[in-house]
């Protein structure tokens, strides 16, 4: 008459294949939180982004003083550039040479440093 039951070796594989797929899980689950945590920084960086952009686009004259290297928006440096632009007919010519501005073109990198995202707009005066 044979036992009933299973014998140590099939529960040490049982116990190995269970403790493979537990750490298959757990770094994924890292892997998650780690993408939603750089998920929700990218977000806050872009919303600051563009209230700064916006309130730039509501004073249209305030852009070259409010406009430089060394910005902070949040908790996060960032580096502004601006560059007047006139009109010639259809085309937007921008440069430092323009003496009469009818527009300006900013470029917003963020994080200053390294940036992840760079939004770009043109802002025309009144």
């Amino acid at each position: 008459m044979r036992a009933h039951g299973l014998t140590l070796l099939e529960v040490l594989l049982a116990i190995g294949v269970l403790t493979i797929v537990l750490l298959a899980f757990t770094g994924l689950q890292v892997s998650s939180l780690r993408a939603s945590s750089q998920g929700r920084f990218t977000q806050a960086m872009v919303r600051e982004a563009e209230n700064f952009l916006e309130t730039l686009r509501a004073d249209p004259h305030s852009i070259p003083s409010r406009c430089s290297e060394n910005l902070t928006l949040g908790d996060t440096s960032a580096s502004c550039q601006v560059s007047p632009c006139s009109l010639n007919g259809t085309s937007l010519l921008c440069g430092t040479d323009v003496s009469n501005p009818r527009a300006y073109r900013v470029t917003l990198q963020v994080p200053k440093d390294g940036p992840r995202m760079t939004l770009e707009t043109v802002v025309y005066l009144p």
